[in-house]
């Protein structure tokens, strides 16, 4: 997969182009709402990290092993302290904390295309030609996000940016693709201090004052708002928090070594000065050959460093106020292929959930003895399915979003979860 790398300048461009000083309407309409009062939520949950599995994580070399069964597999099953939770034997770390996590073996879709199941587990909707509906992360942004913060109010740690759709351009995550590495364009050029970058937005100010007579105010105070926000990230001494040049080598420690590793102390860091949403993607998971010893290298990368998360939040007393959520795109096919791999398999998987909200220690769904079989109608055999717009459903009530505030995309009304969809009470304390 191709990667996009967002720095400073594509942050400026993203809202406005430098030349033309265009805006989009999306982002105007997202900056006027966020100059009124915000309203008062009533959730405790301030910041929520996506761990992002790219590719497609099998079930049954993660949450949902099958030992001892035709298509099990090699792989073997760790005991808990929870019934039902009985992660796989490369994940011992993780094994240890599942009475701080909640377990859904159930998840269930149609889409077994990497790009339409990543699209609806991001977003709770299908993909759809007219609309570009918003990630969690920016949807966590506009909902819980200040709009005068230094920091943005998501970022994403690898992978490529995925737009927030009609919630605007400034709720768009920040993509750093070497977590700790020094972020390009963030610093003044060579030459160029605060004071004369100073002066020559005075010029763009007073270049803007044509532009604002024929396009009108509101679009100049726009593209303003998104170059102020731009100077407030390169000014801020927040800045320090995308590297770990300073954090302890005890936890670092704690954490391991990898850039998983490296991702999650950023993380954590990022969300301790509050910066509301965090995706972190780990790829690699599409296991269609050699899936037992692919899928067991990549839970030992992320196993230590996840088990960490958990412990360091917990110390710094932010595990209750973070929402931290594991998924990819959908599972692998029960069934062993020739090259000892699993295909793609939408119709069950799992995804996981700790921290605030949630009511840790429980496994919410079950699959047959062979991961999840077929009736005589080719339904998979599994109890208590979960939709993605059930989980995005759950994700608003737990986090007080605006459900049912009415966002424009071109002429349409859109919400931020459907409409139809329940939530899955089980989920939440």
């Amino acid at each position: 997969m191709t990667e996009f790398r967002v720095n400073r300048r594509d942050f400026l461009r993203t809202g406005a182009y430098a030349g033309g000083l265009m805006v989009t309407t999306s982002f105007l309409g997202s900056t006027l709402a966020a100059q009124e009062t915000a309203r008062k939520r009533n959730s405790k949950i301030n910041h929520v990290i996506l761990l992002y599995m790219e590719g497609g994580p099998s079930q049954l070399e993660t949450f949902d092993p099958k030992p001892g069964t035709k298509n099990g597999g090699p792989t073997k099953a760790l005991k808990t302290e929870v019934p039902g939770f009985t992660p796989a034997d490369s994940l011992p770390y993780i094994a240890k904390r599942a009475k701080d996590l909640l377990l859904i073996k159930s998840m269930s879709t149609r889409e077994g295309n990497h790009s339409r199941g990543a699209y609806l587990m991001r977003t709770g909707y299908a993909p759809n030609p007219t609309i570009k509906h918003p990630s969690l992360g920016s949807i966590v942004a506009q909902q819980l996000g200040n709009p005068d913060f230094e920091l943005p109010n998501f970022v994403k740690l690898r992978g490529a940016p995925f737009p927030a759709g009609y919630l605007g351009v400034d709720n768009n995550p920040f993509v750093i693709n070497r977590p700790g590495a020094r972020i390009e364009n963030l610093d003044y050029a060579k030459g160029v201090d605060k004071d004369r970058m100073e002066r020559r937005m005075k010029l763009v100010r007073e270049m803007e004052k044509d532009f604002a007579k024929e396009r009108g105010e509101d679009a100049v105070e726009a593209h303003r708002a998104m170059y102020e926000k731009a100077r407030r990230l390169m000014d801020s001494p927040l800045r320090k928090k995308f590297y770990l040049d300073d954090e302890p080598g005890e936890t670092r420690k704690a954490y391991g070594e990898g850039q998983f590793a490296d991702s999650l102390i950023i993380a954590r860091r990022l969300i301790e000065v509050g910066v509301p949403a965090i995706e972190v993607v780990m790829g690699g998971w599409d296991t269609h050959d050699d899936n037992f010893k692919r899928s067991a290298d990549l839970c030992k990368q992320i196993d230590q460093p996840w088990a960490a998360l958990i412990d360091d939040l917990k110390k710094r007393k932010l595990y209750d106020s973070t929402l931290v959520i594991w998924m990819g795109e959908f599972g692998r096919t029960p069934r062993i292929s020739g090259t000892s791999g699993r295909d793609h398999w939408p119709n069950n998987f799992c995804v996981v959930l700790g921290g605030g909200g949630v009511n840790a220690g429980t496994v919410i769904g079950e699959t047959d003895e062979e991961g999840a079989g077929r009736d005589g109608r080719g339904n998979p055999l599994v109890k208590d399915p979960v939709s993605p717009a059930e989980l995005y459903k759950t994700l608003g009530v737990m986090m007080d979003w605006e459900m049912n505030k009415e966002f424009q995309a071109g002429n349409r009304p859109m919400w931020l979860t459907e409409k139809t969809a329940k939530p899955v009470e089980k989920i939440f304390k």
